[in-house]
């Protein structure tokens, strides 16, 4: 839906407006703060993608947070980038530790939270859920605006804490 404001020639997608309060809400949990989390949207001939975000841990104790489910994917695993004999390369991880007091961000060229075997391809607009598990086994739903690789600069801002 397109709203056209001709005096001022500004057109204004509602699913725009819809992102932008989906990146704002974040998930919270009894120690942990999901926020700015996106799903990369990719052309619809590519099997996986990633999805991103920040985790904090505002509790006393460590977490241990775990890939969950998605409806989107037939399987989620957390994966790192790493750097071994001057290639890089990712790595499926069991868990992150997140220790009190800490936020990790996940990012590309880091952490991130791949969505494997997706069941169908990914719209930009579209919005996904996803859960996560802590090793304890709190779940957190998560549901996550999926923005094109083209255009997904400002929300991975929002991640890293930079103004666009």
């Amino acid at each position: 839906m397109l709203v056209r404001l001709f005096w001022g020639k500004i057109v204004v997608k509602f699913r725009a407006c819809a992102l932008f309060i989906c990146l704002a809400m974040p998930v919270v949990t009894q120690a942990l703060e999901i926020k700015s989390a996106y799903v990369r949207g990719l052309p619809p001939n590519q099997r996986n993608t990633a999805a991103f975000f920040s985790v904090e841990n505002s509790g006393t104790e460590v977490v241990e947070l775990q890939a969950g489910s998605s409806d989107a994917a037939a399987r989620l695993e957390i994966h790192a980038h790493q750097h071994q004999n001057g290639m890089m390369s990712m790595q499926m991880q069991p868990s992150v530790r997140i220790e009190a007091g800490q936020r990790i961000r996940f990012v590309p060229g880091g952490y991130h939270l791949m969505l494997i075997d997706l069941k169908q391809p990914l719209i930009e607009g579209d919005s996904v859920s996803f859960s996560l598990r802590t090793v304890g086994g709190e779940e957190l739903s998560v549901t996550a605006p999926v923005i094109s690789v083209l255009n997904e600069a400002s929300a991975l801002n929002d991640i890293i804490g930079k103004q666009p």
